[in-house]
């Protein structure tokens, strides 16, 4: 058999993988024994990641629309279509032309497609397919630490003696992580999990606070004020490395154990009890989502605050860890994909910054920040989309009346039927190319078959594109393409395609395996808050508080799940018993219902209702439920009326009323 490494795509983590490749195929994969990260092993979907790569909906040609028909055409053809529709459009400070990014593309291809966007077609317009709960979060961390990533290591998970997960179902959507934190507490570390829901890694954890929906900041907050009122911080770590402490413990000072305990659910005693364990521990880290399930800002400020006040910041065995959901979000952001960022989280809106990249493209650059696509969906006439999850189609009303819509990807999907042209594009292992994890470890993985039908890989369609609009790059490789990404951006400095030939790549900055507080050079800085703590209320007419989520191996309407075997499988078997979806509710809010499971019951809000079977279930407290959304007729009927509550991420509430039907 003719093993070729290379590194599992699907979450995150960065799992190093065997790919059986024989006759230009995969035939399967198996875990690699001596990977940092994954150590010899793979979750459900890593797995069966040959299955994705052999799917019978890769797009095989360039596609036009004519006449109200996809109709195939040459790369010529449909890259002349692309530029002389883009054309049309102003630009610079223009709302008319949009780009949509992908979080699953290599970071080669994501540093080409932002180049394409700003130099080429003029527009700072440019953000990713997910939600944006990252970008909070790098901004937070930035801002404090002057590091836009997680700033522990997920090896050092075995050196921490505390262990704090909030709002994250982990062994879920990064099994691999979640095993290491459940190993890490049979060796002795204590886990404490902080969740809406009694999840898996709830019931692994030595204690398990289980809070009431849009309570995470105040206990965040609580446990911070706790540790300070006790003078249980580390007050000699505060002194001498960070700046703004006062501040941060004046804003919490109004905080009252009664009203702590009514808004959280959580007992005083308890909480106070896990802030006096995080304060005793030498070293602690905290977990916490921030892709598509992300928290606000001001939520994720109070759990930096709180480790940085325990002094768990920038020590070996402590870190504030935001996971990511998909595989190349914090290289995405990295590669300056947002409206106003280069690579490297350098501000557009910094002369020198933007005057070096402009040196190196040969153009003068627009420095007025871009915005989000999602923001300007009622006024974009044009958009380019790179490969997605369907949670765009949420806005299918805004994006069926565009001029114009490109499509560029590896697999079919939904978003097709909007596309007036569609350039298919390589998948990641017929084409080298490098990805950077949740915890910024850079990972090459080399080519390793041909791609089907001449279909060419994103970093040579974006050549093309800037070739066909008058724009001559000269690059020969994707290696060429990571060259000039090192040259312009200071933590990828040390980094290039043979920096990167060893198993498991290197982290930035520098190979740092963490954030170093003593070697920063700078205090860190508190991050600052709002001290609002108010909740999501029910009312006698909306009595239960309704939450949002994933459900099996999916988190949202995740295109490339349902071309794997087993996940599709479970996911079919979830409809079988769910047709229509479901609502999890506490057995005593079943019980007040008169339902049992599967029953079918109206779900309505303020804004809309919807029907579905109820799953009875003790992860959910009562008046409290959750749904999850993964089927596509609940997507469009229901929460398309509740877009902005979704934006909330892990805190979006809802309040309703559940009847039987």
């Amino acid at each position: 058999m003719n093993y070729k490494s290379g590194i599992c795509t699907f979450c995150g983590t960065g799992c190093g993988h065997l790919l059986d490749v024989r006759e230009n195929r995969v035939h399967g994969v198996f875990p690699m024994q001596n990977h940092p990260v994954s150590k010899g092993r793979l979750c459900v979907r890593g797995w069966n990641v040959h299955e994705l790569l052999n799917t019978n909906e890769r797009i095989t040609t360039p596609l036009i629309r004519k006449n109200g028909e996809l109709v195939e055409a040459s790369y010529d053809e449909a890259v002349s279509f692309l530029v002389e529709n883009l054309s049309k459009y102003k630009k610079d400070t223009s709302d008319e032309i949009g780009f949509l990014a992908s979080p699953r593309s290599s970071n080669e291809e994501n540093y080409l497609l932002m180049k394409l966007a700003r130099a080429v077609f003029r527009t700072n317009n440019i953000c990713l397919d997910s939600d944006p709960g990252h970008r909070t979060t790098l901004d937070v961390l930035h801002a404090g630490t002057g590091m836009a990533g997680m700033l522990g290591s997920l090896e050092e998970i075995s050196k921490s003696e505390f262990l704090m997960v909030v709002g994250i179902d982990i062994t879920k959507q990064n099994p691999i992580i979640g095993s290491e934190l459940h190993k890490a507490a049979r060796a002795g570390a204590t886990m404490v999990t902080i969740d809406t829901r009694n999840t898996q890694i709830a019931k692994l954890s030595k204690d398990f606070l289980q809070i009431r929906p849009g309570a995470y900041r105040i206990a965040m907050a609580y446990l911070a004020k706790v540790m300070i009122d006790e003078n249980l911080h580390d007050a000699d770590f505060v002194k001498r490395f960070t700046a703004g402490y006062e501040g941060f413990a004046a804003s919490i000072s109004s905080l009252r154990e009664s009203d702590v305990e009514e808004k959280t659910g959580i007992p005083a005693d308890r909480l106070k009890e896990t802030a006096r364990a995080l304060a005793r521990a030498r070293s602690a880290m905290v977990f916490f989502s921030s892709g598509i399930s992300g928290f606000d800002r001001d939520t994720i400020s109070y759990i930096y605050n709180l480790f940085l006040a325990a002094g768990k910041v920038g020590r070996e065995g402590c870190g504030v860890n935001p996971i990511t959901g998909i595989n190349n979000l914090q290289g995405s952001y990295d590669m300056g994909i947002a409206p106003d960022l280069l690579t490297g989280f350098q501000p557009l809106s910094d002369g020198a910054v933007l005057e070096k990249f402009g040196k190196e493209w040969g153009v003068k650059l627009n420095g007025a920040p871009g915005s989000s696509v999602y923001d300007l969906m009622d006024r974009l006439k044009a958009m380019v989309v790179v490969d997605h999850d369907e949670s765009i189609i949420r806005n299918v009303s805004e994006i069926s009346k565009m001029e114009f819509v490109a499509y560029i990807g590896a697999f079919r999907n939904n978003f097709m039927n909007y596309a007036h042209v569609v350039l298919p594009v390589s998948t990641y292992i017929e084409s080298d190319g490098t990805f950077t994890n949740t915890e910024r470890r850079v990972q090459l993985t080399r080519k390793k078959i041909e791609p089907a039908k001449n279909i060419i890989p994103g970093w040579q369609l974006y050549v093309k594109i800037a070739e066909k609009a008058g724009v001559k790059w000269s690059y020969g490789s994707p290696a060429d393409v990571m060259n000039e990404i090192a040259k312009l951006t200071p933590g990828y400095a040390s980094i290039s395609h043979d920096t990167l030939s060893a198993i498991g790549g290197m982290k930035w900055p520098n190979g740092a395996a963490r954030f170093d507080i003593e070697k920063s050079g700078a205090k860190a800085a508190f991050a600052p808050t709002i001290a609002n703590f108010a909740v999501p209320v029910a009312s006698q007419e909306y009595p239960i508080l309704l939450m949002i989520g994933e459900s099996q191996h999916y988190w949202h309407q995740n295109n490339l799940m349902k071309k794997t075997n087993l996940p599709l499988r479970e996911y079919n078997a979830t409809l079988l018993l769910y047709p229509q979806g479901y609502v999890a509710i506490s057995p005593q809010n079943a019980k007040e219902l008169n339902v049992r499971d599967r029953f079918p019951v109206k779900i309505t809000s303020p804004y809309g209702s919807m029907e579905a079977m109820v799953q009875v279930t003790d992860k959910v407290k009562p008046n409290t439920a959750y749904v999850a959304y993964f089927v596509d007729e609940m997507v469009t009927k229901f929460f398309m009326e509740h877009k902005d509550v979704l934006k909330r991420g892990e805190d979006s509430t809802i309040p309703v009323r559940i009847a039987k039907v």
